[in-house]
């Protein structure tokens, strides 16, 4: 299944990634309640990032460091949290968009309601997810063919996980079967690919492609910050900081720098959010494509070859 999930260009995943934020919610959106379960899972990472914030800025005060304590261990809740929080909420996603396709018109509730009864094997795949995260910390620094040859296995295995996590949510949602069911035929998916998919079937997703775009914004706006903070230090000596041969107040960085967590947030689960769209419509395109309206099927078709209307 994996050996089709190849590395493309950056022109090409950029453009693959435009085209899909361009298009994913065009193509689903009769079913306005998709936005929903969206702005539940960016509202949550919202809530994390101003909980680590609050417990930095008791220590850059030196005030209500209890309260920045409970603060941080709350924080430490939501980190461990927030992997089957946004699980759960692509499992929404997922159901909602499968009887979209379908021509069923279903609630932000219904959905949630049906995703509760699959929460056991959602959790499940949640829990891996940890543990590709922890697998990614391990990735070795040092130099040499060993520690390459380490890194280059790590990142294949969370580059695969990626890849089959997708499928199984809309498997998970759309099949109602044990995950012991699901895993096999998730992997043999690739057996019964159309030709004309094939390309698409290891699609990489790249919403780091944007982050690459964005990240000369991001440092110009930090040494203005700085440069902000430079200036108020020259009128008061409250919130200063040396930093090096530079004195500064921080106030001006650590707002930037909480609304760039922040949008760099937003960028990353409205990525997620493109790739459930994606991967539950190819899902339903390849196990039930009679289930899909016919008004929309060649629509559909185009929208997973990426092409545009002629």
């Amino acid at each position: 299944m994996f050996e089709k999930l190849t590395k493309k260009p950056f022109k090409d995943r950029l453009k693959d990634t435009v085209f899909l934020l361009k298009h994913s919610f065009t193509i689903i959106g009769k079913e306005k309640d998709i936005k929903k379960p969206i702005v539940h899972m960016i509202s949550f990472s919202i809530l994390v990032t101003s909980s680590i914030f609050i417990f930095i800025l008791t220590l850059l005060l030196k005030k209500f460091i209890f309260f920045g304590v409970l603060f941080f261990l709350f924080w430490l809740f939501l980190t461990f949290y927030k992997y089957f929080f946004y699980v759960r909420r692509k499992a929404d996603i997922s159901w909602l968009v499968y009887n979209t396709l379908c021509g069923n018109d279903i609630s932000y509730n219904d959905a949630h309601l049906h995703t509760k009864n699959e929460k056991s094997k959602l959790r499940y795949i949640a829990a891996i997810e940890i543990l590709m995260k922890y697998f990614g910390r391990l990735r070795k620094k040092e130099k040499g063919i060993g520690a390459a040859l380490v890194n280059l296995f790590l990142r294949a295995i969370a580059e695969a996980w990626d890849l089959l996590s997708n499928y199984m949510i809309p498997a998970v949602v759309i099949e109602r079967k044990p995950l012991k069911e699901i895993i096999p035929n998730v992997k043999n998916l690739g057996k019964n690919v159309p030709a004309a998919l094939v390309g698409v079937f290891g699609i990489d997703f790249a919403g780091n492609v944007i982050h690459l775009l964005i990240a000369p914004f991001y440092l110009a706006c930090l040494i203005i910050s700085v440069f902000l903070g430079y200036l108020i230090s020259l009128f008061t000596q409250t919130t200063v900081i040396k930093f090096f041969p530079i004195h500064f107040s921080w106030v001006p960085p650590f707002i930037f720098i909480y609304i760039a967590i922040i949008i760099g947030w937003i960028i990353k689960l409205l990525v997620e959010a493109v790739k459930i769209i994606y991967f539950t419509i190819f899902y339903t395109s390849i196990t039930r494509p009679n289930s899909i309206i016919p008004s929309i099927r060649e629509e559909i078709t185009n929208y997973l070859l990426m092409k545009k209307k002629s």
